[in-house]
């Protein structure tokens, strides 16, 4: 069995200097019964990938996860890339975390012509979490990377696609602005949303449909200095 990583983030949280500013005004009679039974439906929570010299990316898997009452899926990088002799370090750690806390490794991006079949394989087992859970809660950070000045980037190819599939066990989406300002880490939740997705596109154009709704969504959570191509 898993170890339960919500009073993990809440014991980590605590820790921080400052308390994180967090906003769940738009939804909080629904992230209060999330976890409950009877909740009805999977959510997919999504989030940016921010980072800055005071904040490192994992702060958020680890702060959402102190908010929200329920056991949360997470898609974790299973390793760092172009890091010195860390690189393969995190390879041979992340992993191994990721299937104590019962979350899933992906490979980081972008890709890794030698990871492909890894990276399927972990497109694979989330999927399969989430048709086989009851109401499950996933949560991912779709960018994948680190980008300048903490912009919010384009997503990789697939990410889109990856999304709409997992739409289909996780209709809510639940987006997550995450920024710092003045040494304070600030969360702001956005309303939840169905994706909809016009019939007849190609992969490309679904990919690039769902990649760009589900980045505006969280775009306008975020100061507008942060939003990038976004705006």
């Amino acid at each position: 069995m898993p170890i339960p990583f919500r009073p993990i983030a809440r014991l980590l949280t605590r820790t921080l200097r400052l308390a994180p500013r967090v906003d769940t005004s738009s939804v909080e009679p629904f992230i209060s019964k999330l976890g409950q039974a009877g909740q009805g439906q999977g959510v997919l929570i999504t989030a940016n990938h921010y980072s800055a010299p005071d904040f490192q990316a994992w702060w958020i898997a680890i702060i959402i996860s102190a908010v929200v009452p329920a056991n949360i899926h997470w898609v974790v990088t299973s390793g760092w890339e172009d890091s010195g002799w860390l690189t393969g370090f995190t390879h041979w750690l992340f992993p191994r975390g990721a299937r104590i806390l019962g979350f899933t490794p992906m490979p980081a991006m972008p890709p890794n012509p030698a990871e492909i079949e890894q990276r399927a394989l972990a497109v694979r087992k989330v999927l399969r979490y989430a048709s086989h859970s009851a109401n499950p809660v996933i949560g991912l950070v779709p960018e994948g990377g680190d980008s300048p000045g903490g912009l919010l980037s384009s997503l990789p190819p697939g990410a889109g696609r990856f999304m709409h599939l997992l739409s289909q066990s996780c209709p809510l989406m639940l987006p997550v602005g995450v920024w710092t300002e003045w040494g304070r880490i600030n969360l702001k939740f956005g309303s939840t949303y169905h994706l909809e997705v016009p019939a007849g596109l190609s992969p490309h154009e679904r990919d690039s449909q769902v990649g760009n709704t589900i980045m505006r969504q969280i775009a306008i959570l975020v100061p507008e200095r942060l939003r990038g191509q976004y705006q």
